[in-house]
């Protein structure tokens, strides 16, 4: 029988590295890929000097296949491109996948403490809510720290229901500080203007009041109370946000126009005219796709002429779906279904046994959020995108099936 644990002393590092995770990714550009890397050595050590594979091991065995399949389709989109050679560079962006499953090894041997990753989650978002107040001061037109809002936002989502879904076990000394950090989040996320997070957050909160709802807890009368204050908390911030109620109004009048037949390039009309070309021309993709990064350039001769030159400015189609098809062929496709949805699957079965493990609810919120974001932005290939996902995956997956075992 191999010992799981290495030892307090090391565990004791591996929960630090977790609190500080959280409070880096987004606001400190390198921050999260340095822990990840430290994790990574770790893992890799640990596999070395014990003769380990994440592989074998029951526990984190399917969160190892699950990543480093998703990279060996990404070499295969790069292999049978046209410019192999010169597209072999794009993977650094993805290395993340290839050492995800020696992270999960690192955190396998710890004994891990879930505090300190929500204590960082926290302090975390009251960060962020600092740094947008900063940037607003500053006259920031959508602040986002130093990274693309599109994915501040998104990540600001995540991090919101992780924390949420701890809450109903919490103390009252800890509900006080955690109150205040989701207050925060739903600033930060109002804040960095994307529409696309404010959607995800409306269906993870959806999806939040329906776990509650399998527990029973909306059942009292008391916990209904709360659910509609929660409901008409947010509605209200949204409400009194000039930004938002602007924002939602112009992509609702962008939209009508182009349903209308207007063809005047816009935030919303070149999403759509991305969209139905892509869907258009499915069935040109080869088996392995076009190559990392292509879709674009591909695509944008096929576009309408008032839209090409805007196509092929971006890397990517605002979706992750025709995106990796177009790139990497059915291949991709399947490969980020499978990352995606094999843990979702996972963590709604396990909640099914056990309606009260936060795990559960917070590991299927974190991949139903992901695959909501991948169908207006990109996904994975940001970086950021890439080591939050790896990062909460391998924390989340290999604690649900311990406790599988366990119970």
């Amino acid at each position: 029988m191999i010992e799981q644990s290495l030892g307090k002393n090391y565990s004791r590092f591996v929960n630090v590295l977790i609190f500080i995770f959280p409070v880096l990714i987004n606001s400190v550009k390198v921050g999260g890929d340095i822990v990840l890397f430290i994790l990574a050595v770790m893992g890799i050590f640990i596999a070395i000097s014990q003769k380990l594979s994440p592989f074998n091991i029951k526990e984190i065995k399917v969160f190892s296949y699950l990543t480093a399949g998703y990279f060996v389709a990404l070499c295969l989109a790069v292999l049978f491109s046209v410019k192999g050679v010169e597209q072999a560079h794009l993977l650094s962006r993805d290395l993340y996948f290839l050492f995800a499953p020696f992270v999960a090894l690192a955190f396998y041997k710890a004994e891990i403490n879930v505090s300190f990753l929500l204590t960082g989650i926290k302090v975390g978002l009251i960060l962020l809510g600092i740094i947008i107040i900063d940037q607003l001061l500053s006259g920031h037109p959508r602040p986002s720290g130093d990274m693309n809002a599109g994915v501040f936002g998104n990540l600001a989502v995540s991090m919101f229901f992780v924390v949420l879904v701890f809450y109903k076990q919490e103390s009252f000394k800890h509900k006080v500080f955690t109150l205040i950090s989701l207050l925060s989040g739903v600033f930060v996320i109002a804040a960095s203007g994307t529409r696309g997070a404010w959607l995800s957050f409306l269906f993870l909160l959806v999806g939040y009041l329906y776990f509650l709802y399998r527990q029973k807890t909306l059942s009292s009368a008391r916990s209904k109370i709360i659910a509609v204050l929660i409901i008409a908390g947010v509605l209200s911030v949204v409400s009194l946000n000039q930004s938002v109620k602007d924002r939602t109004h112009l992509a609702y009048t962008q939209t009508s126009a182009w349903l209308l037949g207007e063809k005047t390039p816009n935030s919303v009309s070149l999403r759509l005219e991305m969209y139905k070309t892509a869907i258009y021309n499915v069935k040109d993709v080869p088996f392995f796709g076009h190559g990392l990064r292509t879709s674009n350039i591909v695509l944008h001769n096929l576009a309408p002429a008032g839209f090409q030159k805007y196509v092929v400015s971006f890397n990517h189609l605002h979706n992750a779906y025709l995106t990796n098809y177009f790139n990497g062929g059915i291949f991709l496709l399947v490969a980020l279904l499978l990352l995606l949805f094999i843990p979702l699957w996972l963590f709604i079965k396990e909640n099914s046994q056990n309606y009260e493990e936060p795990i559960f609810i917070a590991g299927a919120l974190l991949t139903f959020g992901y695959a909501s974001y991948g169908m207006v932005n990109i996904l994975f290939g940001d970086v950021f995108m890439n080591a939050f996902y790896v990062f909460f995956l391998a924390i989340f997956l290999p604690l649900t099936a311990r406790s599988k075992i366990i119970s």
